[in-house]
């Protein structure tokens, strides 16, 4: 609980403290046709084709704009459609604007649901019907754009019961959303249905699909590679078991954050919003509710 609400004072102080005005829209070509784009939020995707141009979430809500010219700036034309990977504000707050445009929005099942009711977990009311997705899944859709296959995959809970990760089948692109983050010690979001278990179980889903030549788009941070996706996948096993360990020995949830579970990860993952001590306390607290 008690990091659920940290993230939530970080959301809001993020979106309340950014001057959007300030905020650029850098896109990085990854292929021919296919590009990542960061600004302020989480990385979005973009694919261009003669359908006009398909991204794969859209940050910040002031940021619309920016985002819909840096598109037409490479070349993409028009939005036509956009793919949520997961309910956070910092990944699906210019929705309403894009639908309003005309654009056509793609998410999990569990997204859209959480979007009309609101989370009480949270003291969120339901988001405007303008930026409820209008197609949504349960587990697997294909979408044929640009001259690409894009095979959209939802496996198990993770980050959240909504996420969806996105691959360029042709281009060995992908696009992982919170499922894979460079900031630190990533944010299981159990007041929107996210769990420790499901999130490893989802990487080892997804890890087969990748190789040595795969790109990978994270939430957040730079393009990466197969072999960090594997790392990170790592770590959260390492970090789960030995909480999972330190609870059947009889540890009591509050005891296991005291432990050196993490330490040794804090220096590189302990900068972002989520410390080591906090991640250990969430995973024991979501493995003693199993």
């Amino acid at each position: 609980m008690r990091l659920a609400i940290v993230f939530l004072f970080f959301s809001l102080a993020a979106q309340a403290q950014q001057n959007f005005d300030t905020v650029n829209i850098r896109p990085l070509k990854i292929t021919d046709n296919i590009y990542m784009m960061m600004g302020a939020g989480g990385n979005i995707g973009f694919i261009k084709g003669e359908e006009g141009a398909l991204i794969i979430d859209n940050q910040y809500g002031p940021l619309s704009g920016k985002i819909a010219q840096a598109v037409l700036n490479e070349g993409g034309g028009a939005i036509k459609m956009l793919v949520n990977t997961h309910v956070h504000g910092d990944h699906t707050g210019g929705n309403d604007n894009f639908k309003k445009w005309g654009v056509t929005i793609i998410a999990h099942d569990n997204v859209r649901d959480r979007m009309t009711k609101g989370n009480p977990a949270r003291n969120t009311d339901p988001r405007g019907k303008d930026a409820w997705p209008l197609v949504t899944f349960p587990d697997r859709m294909n979408v044929h754009w640009g001259g690409e296959e894009l095979e959209l995959y939802h496996f198990f809970t993770g980050h959240t019961d909504g996420d969806v990760i996105v691959k360029f089948k042709n281009a060995n692109v992908f696009h992982m959303g919170d499922m894979y983050v460079q900031y630190g010690y990533p944010f299981v979001d159990v007041n929107n249905g996210g769990g420790i278990n499901g999130f490893i179980s989802s990487l080892d889903k997804m890890l087969p699909l990748m190789d040595g030549n795969s790109k990978i788009i994270p939430g957040h941070g730079n393009l990466a590679t197969k072999k960090d996706v594997q790392v990170f996948r790592d770590r959260l096993v390492e970090i789960r078991d030995a909480v999972a360990a330190a609870l059947k020995k009889g540890t009591k949830v509050a005891d296991v954050a005291n432990l050196p579970i993490a330490s040794k990860y804090d220096a590189e993952w302990g900068k972002g919003f989520v410390k080591g001590k906090d991640f250990v306390m969430m995973v024991a607290e979501n493995l003693s509710k199993k």
